[in-house]
């Protein structure tokens, strides 16, 4: 069901028009939204900026509250792509308490939609449930188990003009992304992620059920964003970084610390480096409809 005179809408707008009078004097569109999940902050610093918006600053941007989530929007050019790239994300395990918990986590998406991008890349901090994954690998997004969240599209339809009431997730995660990104490095891997609520790690026995299931990694986030930028007309690709391998017999004893630690490897963060770099050189070149 709509919902008329959506204050929810009327929120995303206002937030939009801030942001568009930062850019506007600029001349600057974006086309790409990239959500930088825990840790990962230093992807930010391949984005040429034009203009740096604490979330705080922005109306009814929610503000991140995470360790290694800074909440900074940087709009810029990373490889001559104009996109905004989103320092920090809310997740549903820090806004459940909320009446409308999804509408609060997935109110950056529907704003970097409504300011004109048709990419939307999350990453995210995962812990691997396949033995042979190495800490340090990225896994490309092929699919999700998404059933353990609340779905984002429950309740009032916010209608932006277009988005489905009923949303198909077919090729959710865009194909021909999903094929580029691996092209850049064999190494690189592709499976199932899923997401639970946290905000705690997982138990042994939900080790092995979540395998059994046929997940390849596990998270906190990323996907009720991405079911909303595929609602709202998005193409879509989803990249875990895998912090710590979970043991064969289900036991899991990381913490967010370790996560942290891995992250700022050198290793690890020259590996980030240069594979999205080359990521947005080949969308760059590759003249798509996105970009």
């Amino acid at each position: 069901m709509k919902k008329e005179n959506d204050q929810y809408i009327d929120h995303v707008q206002e937030a939009v028009r801030f942001i568009q009078d930062k850019l506007r004097p600029k001349r600057f569109f974006p086309r790409v939204a990239l959500t930088i999940g825990s840790g990962l902050g230093k992807l930010a610093a391949l984005i040429k900026p034009v203009a740096t918006i604490p979330y705080a600053a922005i109306p009814h941007y929610p503000a991140s509250t995470v360790v290694g989530h800074e909440g900074l929007l940087i709009a810029g050019y990373l490889e001559g792509v104009p996109m905004l790239g989103l320092k920090g994300r809310k997740h549903y395990y820090e806004v459940a308490h909320l009446p409308t918990p999804m509408d609060t986590v997935v109110f950056p998406v529907h704003v970097a939609a409504s300011l004109g991008c048709r990419l939307y890349v999350a990453t995210n901090a995962s812990g691997g449930l396949k033995a042979q994954f190495r800490i340090g690998d990225l896994m490309v997004i092929r699919s999700h188990i998404g059933f353990f969240l609340p779905n984002p599209l429950l309740g009032i339809q916010h209608d932006f003009g277009g988005n489905s009431y009923f949303q198909p997730l077919a090729d959710l995660y865009t194909p021909a992304l999903r094929t580029l990104f691996r092209s850049i490095d064999p190494a690189i891997r592709e499976g199932v992620y899923v997401a639970l609520s946290g905000r705690t790690f997982e138990t042994q026995a939900e080790v092995l059920v979540l395998r059994q299931l046929g997940a390849d990694c596990v998270g906190m986030s990323t996907i009720p964003e991405v079911i909303i930028a595929h609602n709202r007309g998005m193409k879509t690709l989803g990249v875990s970084l895998v912090t710590n391998v979970i043991a064969k017999d289900g036991t899991n004893a990381t913490s967010h610390e370790e996560v942290l630690g891995v992250l700022s490897s050198p290793l690890v963060e020259e590996k980030l480096m240069h594979v999205f770099r080359t990521f947005f050189q080949k969308i760059k070149t590759s003249n798509a409809e996105y970009v």
